[in-house]
């Protein structure tokens, strides 16, 4: 083939901009610095997404081309292969085409398979049969952290060969400036905080997160929860307590100052491909707590809290520990937020589909 491009399955243009969404942003934006200061060599690399696109980066050496007439999943499956005809297909979220032949794809962790209470029966059954089918026949599977990986092989039945690891970056909320206008605009009350970013998906765990927070009964702390509200994928969640400030989607800047200013922020997650917003978090020097489980103890080491996220009394005991003045090494945290990047991302990412691509030529 002369001359090959790369194409990327863009639907993420097209979405808001949670954990997954913020890969495929983080990465193609890296790629796209690397290839203008004639880092990469030069790679035509065209994204394809939907007319509903939403988001329109200014990216210097990508393209970005709206296809089609149809949006979401019939967009994906249907009228994406038919432009990818030939190429070779990234696919940073989501699903890729079952019709397109030459599919590099990116599966963050193995949840609908080994956590599918957590999901509409709909939602786990589609995602199953999907990435079971693309398992097979993709070119190359990639992954963010060596616990997804391992999870992915068992769940999937591969070949450890068949899977590259790619782990990503919360450096992208130095980008914002803090926008401490947040506290006003939202009415949030003065006083120390505990803050939790995450969606209502029950392997978020955040009502262990919030039974833990009403034992503490210190006037004066409260608890922020960041992120978006119940949504059809995920299994039914109760709703938040009175202690809890529920926040919604905040912005970048927003969060950057949230992150800043709180007592610490809470991750008791059951399950985590990588575990983005606790490294956020991590990034601006915020005292972290994860939970013990997964990948989390994988990417935090030493420069986090842990505790047990199926005791409450430990999820408790861990809180009140940090609000009592426990804390670690402040240079210990950074160190570790500064391993990653996603330039590092960005450049492992390219040398699979640039090998991919080779075999193409």
């Amino acid at each position: 083939m002369k001359n090959p491009s790369v194409l990327v399955n863009g639907r993420f243009l097209s979405q808001p901009i949670t954990g997954v969404q913020r890969y495929a942003h983080e990465i193609m934006a890296a790629l796209d610095v690397l290839f203008s200061s004639g880092r990469l060599p030069p790679t035509r690399i065209v994204v394809f997404a939907p007319r509903n696109i939403v988001h329109r980066p200014s990216w210097k050496t990508l393209e970005i081309r709206t296809v089609g007439c149809l949006t979401g999943h019939l967009w994906e499956q249907l009228e994406l292969p038919l432009f990818s005809r030939g190429q070779l297909l990234f696919t940073p979220s989501g699903g890729a085409p079952v019709l397109h032949s030459r599919n590099v794809i990116t599966i963050h962790d193995a949840a609908p398979f080994t956590t599918p209470h957590a999901y509409s029966l709909a939602y786990r059954m589609y995602y199953r049969a999907l990435q079971w089918f693309l398992a097979r026949s993709a070119l190359h599977i990639i992954t963010v952290s060596e616990f997804a990986r391992e999870e992915l092989v068992r769940a999937l039945a591969l070949k450890p060969a068949r899977i590259s690891v790619t782990l990503l970056s919360g450096e992208h909320i130095l980008r914002e400036s803090a926008d401490h206008g947040v506290f006003s605009r939202l009415n949030l009350p003065p006083g120390p905080y505990i803050l939790a970013v995450a969606s209502r998906n029950p392997n978020k765990n955040i009502g262990a997160l919030e039974a833990a927070f009403a034992r503490i009964g210190e006037q004066g702390v409260w608890m922020a929860l960041a992120g978006g509200g119940s949504h059809a994928a995920f299994a039914r969640h109760q709703v938040p307590g009175p202690k809890v400030r529920q926040l919604g989607t905040v912005t970048d800047g927003e969060l950057r100052s949230l992150y800043e200013n709180a007592a610490c922020f809470v991750f008791p997650s059951l399950y985590e491909g990588f575990g983005l917003p606790p490294l956020e978090a991590l990034t601006v020097g915020c005292p972290v707590i994860v939970a013990r489980v997964a990948s989390l103890p994988e990417v935090f080491g030493e420069a986090a809290f842990y505790c047990d996220p199926n005791s409450v009394q430990d999820i408790y005991g861990s809180i009140v520990s940090v609000l009592h003045g426990n804390r670690l090494d402040r240079q210990v945290q950074l160190a570790k937020a500064g391993e990653y990047t996603w330039e590092r991302c960005a450049l492992q990412t390219w040398s699979i589909l640039s090998r991919e691509l080779a075999k193409m030529v």
